[in-house]
């Protein structure tokens, strides 16, 4: 199941951001109401999160988990052929429709499978996950280009490495589905088997520093994934391609930091990261010369990359008795980000330029400071995450 996780993980990544590389060429088969789709993502997550946090609510059994991420990724692969096998707007902003939700179920599922099945090493092996996304990220653009580069247009270099991913997650999670052990079932109408100090739910003074932490986590993040290569482009009058491919500096820096964090124990606070970010912000904002710039985006690739997976470690160890239950309010901060970055950043562009835009950044950073209180934060995560009772 971790090795499902992975792949799906991977698949994610390569789904969320090569929606950017297609947009063009989406655009002349459907129109310029493809430029929407990016979009639906983040207001599934959105919706989809203040849902079930209303309902509460997980199935946390090994098969339930197994059907669910093999479902999650086959229904990735469709909604995405659908989106682009035909010009017909109707049937492909269903597909695009079918996959953000698709993408949403996954974000939501993942997070609470890894909590579950690996509870004392969660950080870990989220850093892990992170990092093939990371790199699925940096390559899914090349190979999007590179499929439309040789007249088969963008789809097969979307389509085919999502469908490979999902034949593997069924391949490695098909085992689980046969798994005896009992279902963890949390509903309204069942008592979960847990300690009696032990809230399914804890109340929101419990969890709101960390779930607003990930959420400021993740708005610094894709405030610099959708707007690095206009950056380069408007501020250093760098090509569109030579912008686009300084851009994918980020990418580097993301999955370098993820894949060496997880080799030795992950930060216990923000500092680091706030310190990294800060830096690569100086270089790309402060020295006039496209190298230092793009150096810049990826030391601040660097600083971000352990952000997610310990903001959502962090959240998820306020649910110690469903696992579930935090990734729901996890997706939920997703969903906001992915929402609200790309509006921060388009609207102060929009009243000025991305270089005045670009100035939220050290805003987030000191927001992200004060919130995470980094000083003190070792010591009431510092703990691995308790197992889920059974």
């Amino acid at each position: 199941m971790v090795l499902a996780c992975y792949v799906s993980f991977a698949a994610l990544g390569w789904f969320l951001n090569g929606f950017g590389s297609i947009l063009p060429a989406l655009e002349d088969d459907i129109g310029e109401r493809a430029s929407l789709y990016p979009l639906l993502p983040g207001a599934v997550l959105l919706v989809w999160g203040l849902i079930v946090v209303r309902r509460h609510g997980g199935i946390d059994g090994p098969s339930n988990h197994a059907r669910g991420v093999i479902a999650g990724s086959i229904a990735l692969a469709v909604g995405l052929v659908v989106m682009g096998i035909t010009r017909w707007l109707a049937v492909s902003a269903i597909g695009a429709l079918a996959a953000s939700i698709a993408a949403a179920y996954l974000i939501r599922l993942l997070p609470a499978v890894l909590a579950t099945i690996r509870a004392d090493d969660t950080e870990r092996v989220m850093m892990r996950s992170n990092a093939y996304s990371s790199v699925a990220a940096l390559v899914a653009p090349l190979a999007v280009g590179l499929s439309i580069a040789v007249g088969t247009g963008w789809l097969p270099g979307m389509a085919i490495p999502i469908g490979i991913a999902a034949v593997a997650v069924v391949i490695s999670a098909r085992p689980s589905l046969a798994d005896p052990a009992p279902v963890r079932a949390v509903e309204h109408d069942v008592e979960p088997d847990v300690e009696p100090d032990v809230e399914v739910v804890p109340p929101l003074r419990a969890w709101w520093r960390e779930f607003t932490v990930l959420g400021v986590s993740i708005m610094i993040e894709f405030c610099f994934v959708y707007f690095a290569a206009t950056f380069l482009h408007d501020e250093l009058d760098l090509s569109t391609a030579v912008a686009a491919a300084g851009a994918g500096a980020w990418g580097i820096g993301m999955a370098t930091g993820r894949f060496a964090v997880s080799t030795w124990p992950p930060p216990r606070t923000v500092l680091p990261s706030v310190v990294g970010i800060a830096i690569g912000f100086v270089m790309l904002w402060g020295v006039p010369n496209a190298a230092v710039a793009i150096a810049g985006i990826g030391v601040a690739g660097l600083g971000a990359s352990p952000l997610y997976p310990s903001r959502l470690t962090a959240l998820l160890a306020r649910f110690p008795a469903s696992p579930h239950e935090g990734s729901a309010r996890g997706s939920l901060a997703s969903g906001a980000a992915l929402m609200a970055a790309p509006a921060l950043m388009a609207g102060m562009r929009a009243v000025s330029d991305v270089r005045m835009a670009y100035l939220a950044i050290p805003v987030l950073l000191v927001v992200l400071l004060a919130l995470a209180n980094p000083f003190s934060h070792a010591r009431r995560t510092a703990s691995p995450l308790p197992s889920p009772s059974s």
